[in-house]
């Protein structure tokens, strides 16, 4: 929610549209959890927040083939457990089309039993 330096909060710099990327360089489920905690405070809609922790850092390093799901890109996906607020959990992580993380299965045949309607490409 603030900076650890005493700047600027991210979110209010975000709210501006003066944000293009989203990164973390010490805790790696920062941007996970920020891009759902920004849409949760309605700072701007989760597609766009996801936009910065995705396709935001994929433009900026010049990686065309990833950051949103679209034919003959990448496509690496995450699927996320958002069903405890600002809780989100990470089920599982499809990488160039291979499945190549999975938390708990049984998670899965839950989500599909109720499947939901956001979709964001990682």
């Amino acid at each position: 929610g603030a900076s650890h330096t005493g700047w600027t909060r991210a979110s209010d710099m975000i709210a501006k549209g003066l944000c293009s990327v989203l990164a973390s360089d010490y805790y790696y489920p920062a941007q996970l959890l920020a891009a759902f905690r920004l849409a949760a405070d309605g700072v701007v809609p989760l597609a766009q927040a996801w936009d910065l922790v995705s396709a935001g850092p994929a433009r900026a390093t010049g990686l065309t083939d990833r950051g949103l799901l679209a034919e003959g890109r990448r496509a690496d996906i995450l699927l996320v457990d958002d069903n405890v607020k600002l809780r989100p959990r990470l089920i599982a992580v499809i990488s160039g089309g291979r499945l190549v993380h999975l938390t708990d299965a049984t998670r899965l045949l839950t989500a599909v039993a109720a499947p939901r309607e956001t979709v964001v490409a990682a």
